[in-house]
């Protein structure tokens, strides 16, 4: 059973706290050490001053233009743990050859087939930013497809059957990481999962898959709080999923994996999986129940969602 109603504000704004950088009122995580330590960062090199000149650019793009070599450099520095290289060069750059067609449809579709599989990759530590990076950049794919559609329907379902089978296996949700920056896989995972819900030619049950990859990032007994906004992001990703379309079956058996820890009693023994599972829902919850009641529902998914959600927090 949920908390009543009167006290969902209070967790709410308890979340939206934990959401931000930790304060002295907001515990911090407890994080592996593994690739947080400052001297894990590369120092700056002849490329990386080279980068750093085309980053600060306009357009981003080199003099003469994007070459092979070019994006291979950029998705490599997508695994660095230094966010000057993934964040701000890899990303941001990436962000904006795709976005303003600097890479024509076959480099993307290249680029997007490396990330998914960069997504399938090992579950390293030190691979995290690969994989969560994979999915920030094929969030701009898929925002692309969505303005100007040149994916294949397949093409499309195999995004979302990544995105998916990611969700089920990732294993380090850390948010911020200290010095090596931003992992964040729940939160990257979900922008992608927002343009996914949008393409064309997807169905109400290739969108209640996407649901269920929300389902796996916070119900799953992985251990991790998601305590760094990644609440916020995994409920844009529902809402846009319900407004796309999908079916209030989807939704009911959706709902039921969710909340399915919260049935479980807490034996003597802590169970930390189990607590951090409880907490993850709630906090979606709470989150989708503020998000209903603050935006007016568009399509009649919307209402099925944000009706069904009131519903369960009232239980």
């Amino acid at each position: 059973m949920l908390r009543p109603m009167w006290r969902a504000v209070v967790a709410i704004a308890c979340v939206a706290a934990c959401a931000r950088p930790p304060a002295a009122t907001c515990p911090p995580l407890a994080a592996p050490a593994v690739g947080d330590a400052a001297s894990s960062i590369p120092p700056e090199d002849d490329q990386l001053r080279t980068w750093k000149a085309i980053a600060a650019t306009p357009d981003k793009t080199p003099q003469g233009g994007a070459t092979a070599q070019h994006v291979i450099e950029l998705v490599e520095y997508l695994g660095s743990p230094d966010p000057v290289r993934r964040d701000g060069i890899a990303y941001e750059v990436l962000a904006k050859w795709i976005g303003a067609k600097v890479l024509d449809d076959t480099k993307v579709r290249g680029v997007m087939e490396q990330l998914v599989a960069y997504m399938s990759g090992p579950l390293d530590k030190g691979g995290v930013f690969r994989r969560s990076f994979a999915a920030l950049v094929l969030a701009e794919v898929a925002r692309r497809d969505r303005k100007t559609p040149f994916l294949t329907v397949d093409e499309r379902r195999a995004l979302v059957k990544a995105v998916r089978e990611y969700a089920e296996r990732e294993t380090d949700l850390r948010g911020h990481t200290g010095a090596t920056g931003w992992a964040h896989a729940a939160a990257h995972s979900a922008d992608l999962m927002v343009w996914l819900a949008q393409l064309e030619g997807l169905t109400d049950a290739d969108r209640a898959g996407l649901l269920d990859a929300v389902a796996s990032f916070v119900a799953r007994r992985h251990g991790a709080i998601l305590a760094y906004g990644e609440d916020t992001r995994l409920a844009n990703a529902v809402a846009a999923i319900a407004r796309a379309g999908v079916t209030a079956e989807a939704i009911d058996a959706w709902l039921g994996k969710l909340v399915e820890p919260l049935g479980e009693r807490m034996t003597p023994q802590f169970d930390a999986n189990l607590f951090a599972a409880q907490r993850n829902v709630r906090n979606l919850l709470y989150t989708l129940h503020v998000h209903g009641s603050t935006t007016k529902p568009t399509t009649p998914g919307e209402l099925v969602l944000f009706d069904k959600v009131r519903a369960v927090i009232a239980e």
